[in-house]
């Protein structure tokens, strides 16, 4: 390689890589709760991502004690993105822009979202860097009955997965907690 051409790529894949790690979310808005239709013993969990655009799906799983934990459904994207690509790319890669379930009353139900993360490869071997992110932390809530909640994953600089009580208006009120068990994980 010509030693004019070295210092100029040099530079340029600095600035690449730290453009990449230092991205932050877009828009960080949500849009209202829609809820299920429920009963007396039911609450609705609408699951959705915020941030991220394409590039972190998240996988939502969720459980109750002793019972096991099972997956929500699709991936889930960013809401705006998902709005902006066409219909057929949406049916070929899967996934939605949110997921809505029904789920047991006065049960502690325990919800976890996995991101997916671009890996960096080099020749085709996975290798760590210093911009690879820990996974957000398991949350535990007890539904009531008859009550809406919404469990979201922010992607931005740090994935962060909470989870709020919707009442009818769209007020939030925060009502998860990490969960027990998440530091052994």
């Amino acid at each position: 390689m010509k030693t004019y051409l070295a210092f100029p790529l040099a530079i340029a894949l600095a600035v690449a890589m730290t453009g990449c790690s230092s991205r932050k979310a877009g828009d960080l808005t949500s849009a209202p709760v829609v809820p299920l239709v429920m009963n007396d013993h039911q609450a609705s969990v609408t699951f959705r991502t915020i941030g991220g655009e394409g590039d972190h799906p998240v996988s939502y799983m969720y459980g109750y004690t002793n019972i096991g934990i099972d997956s929500a459904g699709d991936r889930v994207y960013d809401t705006a993105y998902f709005k902006r690509i066409p219909a057929y790319l949406k049916r070929m890669a899967g996934g939605t822009d949110s997921i809505s379930k029904l789920v047991e009353a006065d049960k502690t139900l325990y919800v976890e979202g996995q991101v997916k993360a671009k890996q960096f490869t080099f020749n085709g071997i996975p290798m760590p860097t210093p911009f690879d992110k820990e996974q957000p932390v398991a949350q535990q809530f007890t539904p009531q009955a008859k009550k809406n909640y919404v469990v979201e994953t922010v992607i931005a600089d740090t994935w962060v997965t909470s989870v709020y009580e919707v009442s009818t208006t769209g007020e939030r009120k925060a009502v998860g907690a990490p969960a027990k068990d998440a530091a052994a994980k």
